[in-house]
């Protein structure tokens, strides 16, 4: 992921693509380090995690009966959509 100076950010999406948390990353962040941060977090939380791709964006994570993307978006997705991801 290159760096960019415009904000971005850190979303995790459901099945049907629904927000349910996200957070911005501001211009100049380290996007790669964000969701490797993310990937730790959820595997350290009980989430079967997938491996990021070198060259990508985004991971898949489930536990349970519940499986969402985690990924870096260009857009701010709409607050109305968000809801809390079970850590």
């Amino acid at each position: 992921m290159e760096k960019t100076d415009e904000p971005r950010w850190l979303v995790v999406r459901d099945r049907m693509s629904r927000a349910l948390e996200y957070r911005m990353l501001p211009g100049g962040s380290d996007l790669r380090a964000a969701i490797t941060a993310k990937h730790a977090q959820l595997a350290k939380t009980g989430w079967r995690v997938e491996s990021i791709p070198r060259k990508g964006a985004f991971f898949f994570a489930d536990r349970d009966n519940d499986r969402v993307c985690v990924s870096v978006e260009c857009f701010e997705p709409a607050a109305t959509d968000v809801r809390r991801c079970r850590t």
